[in-house]
């Protein structure tokens, strides 16, 4: 489709600042004929008027300045007659005769005549100015300033293509941009066929595609949920039928333990999952505080003995909140997760602050304060060193800050940090904020 084809929007912008300046010319050079034009006649006009105040005085103090029976010539351009007796003087031409004192103008034939006619108090005096040489001059003035006016719509049609390239020029880089990107046919029918239609179009089939990749997305978390949830269902009663009816040592029914623990997270995972990728949020539900934060404990404690993370659950029993236990599940098992890996060794304590906010704090190594500003970016590569600035250097990479501030974004939740690598407040806590709905039972 060619880019330049009549009524594109490049062509408008073009004619439009052409149009514009081809009237602002016009009107400019019909003004400036105008009033050369005018600014002539009253120069033929003032001429007139001193030269006839000049004649009537002469003529009243003498006769013989203005001859009776013929023009008396006052230059080129300049004739004067003096009726004296009623009778036409000789020479003067006919459409001079009857005209009333005064200024007068004649056309006759090729000719411009200005003329004046006054009395004397002997006679009349009839004063007439050729102004044709002065109307040629007007004439050449106006066919100066057309050709002026038209050399200037030209440059401005010149400059309009090439302001009209610069403004539409992005618009066009998007479009074949976005048309790379998203090939093929866009559901809705677009009418326009210019820069503006091709962008439609463009993003129309962008859209497409997105909404395509959304319900895959959608479709593959929903699959996914439903298909594993049948193993994982068989896992889980399998494995608490085993400690319900087997003769185990403490080692065996751990690992058991671990494996329904372990069930149950993965259970967590998928739900949240594919609330995330439905970007819809699950019924609210009765939770205790304390009884979540140890089921996200739980699936957790075996990597955290490892690590030597010990837990102190400072949350009172009964403290009963409204609201989506999946979500708080995923958002303390990525705490819980974060402090195992970037905390340890340290003990980490959950809390209820004064205005009712759940806080986790440990007591690790801190966090750097640049770094607390990115925490929560997907990918987001830290540095978190030892307090005294020795020892090794632990990289944080992952998702896990990045998917609990994402729950709590969607759950209306706030989470927030605070994080220092010196003195007595030596640690990181985090404050997790629920919303006003969350009301306590």
């Amino acid at each position: 489709m060619s880019r330049g084809g009549s009524g594109t929007l490049t062509q408008r912008v073009v004619w439009a600042l052409t149009g514009t300046v081809a009237l602002f010319v016009t009107a400019l050079a019909l003004l400036a004929y105008l009033t050369f034009d005018q600014m002539e006649d009253d120069l033929v006009n003032d001429i007139l008027n001193t030269e006839m105040d000049r004649l009537v005085q002469h003529a009243r103090v003498s006769d013989e300045f203005l001859p009776r029976r013929g023009p008396r010539v006052l230059g080129g351009s300049m004739r004067a007659w003096l009726q004296s007796d009623g009778q036409p003087p000789a020479g003067i031409p006919k459409e001079l005769l009857g005209l009333e004192n005064g200024m007068h103008l004649i056309e006759p034939g090729p000719y411009t005549w200005h003329v004046m006619v006054a009395d004397t108090g002997g006679g009349k005096v009839y004063l007439l100015y050729d102004a044709t040489e002065n109307e040629e001059r007007v004439h050449d003035f106006g066919l100066i300033v057309l050709g002026v006016g038209a050399i200037c719509v030209v440059g401005a049609y010149a400059l309009s293509r090439r302001v009209a390239a610069v403004a539409a020029g992005p618009l066009l880089d998007l479009t074949d941009r976005l048309s790379t990107w998203a090939p093929g046919s866009p559901d809705l029918a677009v009418t326009r066929d210019d820069e503006a239609g091709r962008l439609i179009e463009a993003f129309n089939r962008m859209q497409n595609q997105v909404d395509r990749s959304i319900a895959r997305e959608r479709e593959f978390a929903g699959n996914l949920s439903h298909e594993v949830r049948t193993p994982l269902a068989a896992i889980r009663s399998d494995s608490e039928l085993m400690l319900l009816t087997q003769v185990l040592t403490p080692d065996q029914r751990q690992r058991l333990a671990r494996i329904v623990d372990n069930v149950d997270d993965v259970v967590v995972c998928l739900e949240s999952a594919r609330a995330m990728a439905r970007d819809q949020l699950r019924p609210p539900e009765p939770v205790d505080l304390a009884q979540c934060m140890a089921d996200a404990w739980r699936g957790h404690e075996a990597q955290a003995d490892l690590a030597d993370l010990w837990l102190d659950n400072r949350i009172p029993e009964g403290h009963v909140l409204i609201l989506d236990r999946y979500a708080l599940l995923t958002v303390l098992r990525n705490l819980v997760r974060n402090a195992i890996e970037h905390a340890a060794p340290a003990t980490l304590m959950a809390s209820l602050t004064e205005d009712g906010a759940l806080a986790l704090r440990d007591d690790g190594k801190g966090i750097d304060e640049a770094d607390l500003p990115f925490l929560f970016r997907r990918y987001f590569s830290g540095r978190l060193r030892d307090a005294g600035g020795l020892g090794r250097d632990e990289t944080a990479h992952g998702l896990g800050l990045a998917i609990a501030k994402r729950v709590c974004d969607m759950q209306g939740w706030t989470l927030t940090v605070e994080s220092s690598r010196t003195g007595p407040a030596r640690g990181t806590c985090f404050l997790l904020r629920f919303k006003d709905e969350s009301a306590r039972v």
